[in-house]
């Protein structure tokens, strides 16, 4: 009678360390899958960001920004940029270099005081009419092609079809801007123009 207990408890204990084992493994089993899958999700995860007036949603994954959210944001910089009037133009010029990209702060700096100069000493006004907004992701440029018309006073001084080019760099979670240069329908990235000038 005290032999087929004892053997009913040996048997009783196997089973419960047999069951412990199989549930040790499974929980193992469960954390390495866990692991494996955030691993394979590691600098993939995006961000949703807003623009500062909001059409869509768009998104940033590692280093890499959505064409949708560069098209988006070189259509507004390109506003801060080229509608302007003598009462805004300090304003927008600090609010432009507010996203300035550091390493390119001080030449943007030069070249919007001057074109800030030129607006404010002549009472001059520019707006740009968007057309067509070509964006190469890789690069992460924008170009616009559009038409710019110009007011001194109260006369309308030119209007011309132009392009130009918003380069942009994204660091530390916050997309700058690198470039702001008039170009051409010939070369809308300015890729064989060498001056970075701000257009007048």
């Amino acid at each position: 009678m005290k032999f087929s207990k004892f053997t009913a408890e040996r048997d009783n204990q196997r089973a419960e360390i047999l069951f412990m084992r199989i549930a040790v493994g499974g929980l193992v089993l469960a954390l390495l899958a866990n692991a494996g899958a955030s691993l394979s999700v590691a600098g993939s995860e995006r961000t949703i960001l807003v623009p500062p007036e909001v059409h869509q949603t768009f998104w940033v994954s590692g280093q890499k920004v959505s064409t949708e959210y560069l098209q988006e944001m070189a259509y507004w910089y390109s506003g801060l940029a080229l509608n302007v009037t003598p009462h805004v133009a300090d304003y927008q010029k600090n609010l432009f270099l507010k996203y300035a990209a550091p390493s390119e702060y001080g030449r943007l700096q030069a070249e919007f005081g001057a074109r800030t100069e030129f607006i404010r000493k002549n009472n001059a006004s520019t707006q740009f009419s968007p057309q067509s907004v070509m964006p190469d992701e890789a690069a992460m440029k924008v170009a616009l092609t559009g038409v710019l018309l110009t007011w001194v006073g109260d006369k309308k001084a030119s209007e011309k079809q132009t392009t130009y080019v918003v380069g942009f760099r994204y660091l530390n979670g916050r997309l700058h801007v690198s470039e702001f240069k008039e170009t051409s329908d010939q070369d809308p990235f300015g890729a064989g123009n060498g001056t970075g000038a701000v257009p007048r």
